[in-house]
């Protein structure tokens, strides 16, 4: 089980990393008075609000401390 949460958070960096790049993209050129901000607080609301629902869940499993 260690191996799902080593993927799970390897995963978790690169959905950090990629939301981020978006996020800089949609600020640097998005439309100026167009629904840009607003959609990118709806964003990171949800992503987080995933992110946190993950972790929780998560943690309310026993984990073996077995590799497979």
């Amino acid at each position: 089980m260690t191996i799902l949460l080593v993927c799970y958070f390897a995963f978790l960096l690169g959905f950090i990393f990629y939301s981020a790049l978006g996020l800089y993209h949609l600020w640097r050129f998005g439309y100026v008075g167009d629904l840009t901000k607003p959609a990118m607080v709806v964003y990171i609301l949800a992503s987080v609000g995933v992110v946190i629902l993950t972790v929780i869940l998560m943690s309310l499993r026993i984990w073996s401390t077995n590799l497979i």
